[in-house]
């Protein structure tokens, strides 16, 4: 098992999640430790950010056509910074994976919904 440094004191213990410092009591936390957990943190904030920031940038720039076209390039480009195909080796069961891939495809596909009705609206 790793050891890493205590971030309280520095004492070198466990990087197993709810290892207790002998020296001062801190408990290691769920994104303390290896770069896995810390990468797994960084990518459920991003899975959150993203499609509520894209969300609201395609209600913002459904006034003309234009900017509608431009807020859905960003969304795309936004999509993959956010798609979990990027993190695939930070899951650590097939569970958190289901359930990843299972709301990134449910909120693209309320987005590209979104997006698909507001265009529809420029057609007629």
């Amino acid at each position: 098992m790793p050891l890493i440094k205590c971030p309280e004191c520095e004492h070198e213990i466990l990087s197993r999640i709810g290892t207790i410092c002998p020296k001062c009591g801190h408990m290691v936390g769920y994104f303390e430790g290896d770069k896995t957990r810390k990468k797994y943190g960084k990518f459920f904030a991003i899975s959150l950010i993203i499609p509520f920031f894209s969300f609201v940038l395609i209600i913002l720039a459904s006034y003309t056509k234009t900017l509608l076209i431009s807020a859905s390039i960003i969304y795309v480009i936004l999509a993959f910074i956010s798609s979990p195909i990027r993190y695939r080796d930070i899951f650590f069961t097939n569970f958190e994976k289901i359930f990843f891939w299972g709301i990134w495809i449910t909120a693209n596909a309320l987005l590209i919904t979104m997006i698909y009705n507001l265009m529809s609206n420029y057609v007629r």
